[in-house]
């Protein structure tokens, strides 16, 4: 049989795949409230043959050629957005104050569902199954909706899955992939900082909360830069702190949040129990207690070898091979496609979005855009896997 012309079908798509990206991104959802979202793509997919089932609350999994032999080879899009403000002045910008697309998401869903139009034109060249997830709430560290899914079964029977993201700091029509660890395991943490309260005029009488965490955001960049080897590699952030409301008042509590981005668990152990003697000497040193809460978030996002050796391959029939590359990664941002990669092989990969010299808004700006142009190029790299795999 004769390979299909992917190009072709998915230059007919394209109009309207463009108008639904737009479409999406005027009414972006947060994640697990994703309802129009869903109500939108469980539609396209049932007038394209599907019979979608929901997952995950506000999800959906999709099977194509389920009759046929063997595990399925999946494909994964995400739906939600972000809590923050848009500030573009697009025709289609969010009518949602505080909720916009700056991630992408609405691109990635948008690839997704023209692949899902592809694939059921070319159902009867199917040798395995294709199963197609749209994942609700990949954004936070709390909790994703991938980890839901995976409770819930939807990679089940699945023999690989893979997942793409938009990436504006690679140039454009560049793919980034690599074998191992590709984004970090994330740990957020809550710092309580409790001293005396008292006049600004006698610290004397005060054990003051904000001399205590100015020295312990000092101290906690001691955690990467004096503990962890040249060649291992970690993050530790603080990101936000807050004391006080007066100019003449010590108060008597300080909180600090933060994160911690690590990419192999010996690693993660030895930065975690670093973190916590900085936090006890600092504490010893100022007299105060502080009080620490820990959460984690995504695990490291592991790709299995052959699957990004595949995706390496693919990308070079599409964009060509000098445009293939691991270059800056890992990346130390975190992603819930982790939690399918620890229940099934798989590989994520980035698709670059940079204009030339320009300097493209990246992902979570409030100017950021996903660049339509994409839809397309995430699109044959999605169905030249599926040609390699299921074909």
């Amino acid at each position: 049989m004769s390979k299909p012309d992917w190009s072709s079908q998915i230059d007919a798509l394209l109009p309207d795949l463009v108008a639904i990206r737009h479409d999406i991104h005027r009414h972006p959802e947060l994640g697990f409230e994703e309802h129009r979202t869903q109500a939108k793509v469980r539609a396209w997919l049932e007038e394209h043959g599907y019979t979608p089932k929901v997952s995950a609350e506000t999800g959906l999994v999709a099977d194509l050629a389920s009759d046929k032999p063997g595990e399925a080879i999946a494909f994964r899009a995400d739906l939600d957005c972000l809590p923050m403000q848009e500030h573009t002045a697009l025709p289609y910008r969010s009518v949602h104050d505080g909720r916009a697309h700056k991630c992408g998401h609405d691109g990635h869903t948008t690839i997704l569902m023209g692949v899902a139009a592809v694939l059921a034109k070319n159902a009867g060249a199917l040798t395995r199954p294709v199963r197609l997830i749209f994942q609700p709430a990949e954004e936070g560290v709390r909790g994703g909706g991938a980890r839901v899914m995976v409770q819930e079964g939807a990679v089940d029977r699945v023999a690989e899955i893979y997942g793409l993201h938009n990436w504006p700091g690679y140039p454009k029509g560049h793919v980034r992939v690599k074998p191992g660890a590709l984004m970090a395991q994330v740990h957020s943490f809550d710092l309580t900082v409790r001293g005396v309260g008292g006049h600004g005029s006698q610290p004397q009488l005060c054990v003051d909360p904000i001399v205590a965490s100015a020295h312990l955001v000092t101290a906690l960049q001691t955690v990467v830069s004096r503990s962890i080897a040249y060649d291992d590699q970690a993050v530790v952030s603080v990101g936000a702190i807050h004391a006080g409301k007066a100019d003449n008042i010590i108060p008597d509590v300080a909180t600090l949040r933060g994160t911690i981005r690590t990419f192999d668990p010996a690693v993660t152990a030895r930065v975690l129990e670093r973190f916590d003697a900085v936090v006890q000497g600092v504490a010893a040193t100022f007299g105060v207690t502080i009080e620490t809460e820990m959460i984690t978030g995504y695990p490291v996002l592991m790709n299995d070898p052959e699957c990004a050796e595949l995706v390496r391959e693919v990308a070079g029939q599409v964009v060509g091979s000098e445009h293939v590359s691991a270059d800056d990664l890992p990346m130390a941002g975190g992603e819930d496609f982790a939690y399918f990669c620890e229940a099934t092989r798989g590989a994520y990969f980035f698709l670059g979005a940079k204009r030339g010299e320009e300097k493209t808004p990246v992902c979570h700006h409030p100017d950021f855009d996903f660049d339509d142009d994409l839809i397309g190029l995430g699109m044959r790299m999605f169905l030249g896997i599926a040609e390699r795999r299921a074909m």
